[in-house]
């Protein structure tokens, strides 16, 4: 029994690091993405500053739209997962795919999807407010006309 429990938790680790490498090198293969485009942009802007603005605007509303809506929708379906706190009776509660190597029960569950509950909300509200900005940057750079 402790010789599987400990290759339970060896594959987890492992999968979490998968995860981790898995992020970490599409972060860098977007980056050198975003870094060619913003590049492309910028000689662009030699020719025709006004449509170089409209690029970048657009640039920047999407990839900060995209990148922000995602997390918006995790922190929903966090808060959602986590929405009753006085009934949970285990943490993580179902419907969360968890990242956690063991369950949690009794008034520690409650606590944890209690602040769970308040961290998905709080990613939410923190990256619609994120898109926002981002809509509001790529306005200003349109209405630029200097």
């Amino acid at each position: 029994m402790e010789a599987q429990l400990e290759t339970s938790r060896s594959s987890f680790v492992v999968q979490r690091l998968l995860v981790i490498a898995g992020a970490i090198a599409a972060g860098l293969f977007l980056q050198q993405l975003l870094g060619e485009r913003l590049a492309e942009i910028a000689a662009h802007a030699q020719r025709d500053k006004i449509a170089a603005r409209a690029e970048l605007a657009t640039l920047i509303r999407g990839t900060i739209g995209t990148a922000c809506g995602l997390t918006a929708a995790l922190g929903l379906w966090i808060a959602i997962a986590c929405r009753d706190p006085s009934a949970a009776t285990a943490f993580p509660p179902p419907g969360l795919v968890s990242i956690a190597a063991r369950t949690v029960s009794g008034p520690r569950a409650r606590t944890l999807t209690r602040i769970g509950f308040w961290l998905g909300g709080t990613l939410l509200v923190a990256s619609l407010a994120a898109v926002a900005l981002a809509w509001y940057a790529g306005a200003v750079l349109l209405a630029c006309r200097a």
